[in-house]
């Protein structure tokens, strides 16, 4: 009788992150104005595979207390390649010559005061690499920290780091000079 109910105890317990978690549906678009040209890139350009390096029980996972419709890995993508197409970049699917690949670093969440107001604040890092002739050609780690008031809630807080991302990686001068 004890092995049983240790084990109903055990599974009870391991899933609550499961039952916990708030679905969310980010549908993310870009509708910033980052006013980076693109359109010249001299070679081939693609968005690769995104992974999720945090440990998580489901990439799907935003923070443990919210999980999104697809995977947070597949987010990030997303909104790079909307990023890149607004400045007139033409992708290829596969096959290009330059490649962006990238992973999560880590995703949190806190709240915070901003000014009075108790607001959302979600940072994701995400390490992103351009790479080509077989070797990466360049590296960084991209902070989209997104604060927003608590009632607007986690998903206003994934746009306005997807946002940031996209603008801190189109106004990285040393990523704008491999392209050119």
């Amino acid at each position: 009788m004890n092995i049983r109910l240790l084990t109903i105890l055990f599974i009870t317990f391991t899933s609550l992150p499961f039952l916990a978690a708030e679905n969310v549906s980010v549908d993310y678009d870009y509708l910033g104005n980052h006013n980076t040209d693109f359109s010249n890139i001299r070679f081939s350009l693609s968005v690769g595979e995104f992974t999720d390096g945090r440990n998580m029980d489901d990439p799907k996972f935003i923070t443990e207390e919210y999980l999104a419709e697809t995977s947070l890995a597949n987010i990030v993508r997303g909104a790079l390649i909307q990023g890149f197409e607004h400045g007139g970049a033409e992708l290829v699917t596969e096959g290009g010559e330059m490649k962006i690949v990238g992973s999560i670093i880590s995703s949190e969440v806190q709240i915070v005061d901003r000014n009075g107001v108790e607001s959302i604040q979600l940072t994701i890092r995400s390490n992103v690499q351009l790479q080509g002739r077989g070797r990466t050609i360049w590296e960084t780690t991209l902070f989209g920290r997104g604060v927003v008031p608590v009632n607007d809630g986690i998903v206003a807080a994934v746009h306005r780091s997807m946002d940031r991302m996209i603008r801190e990686l189109v106004n990285d001068d040393y990523f704008l000079i491999e392209l050119q």
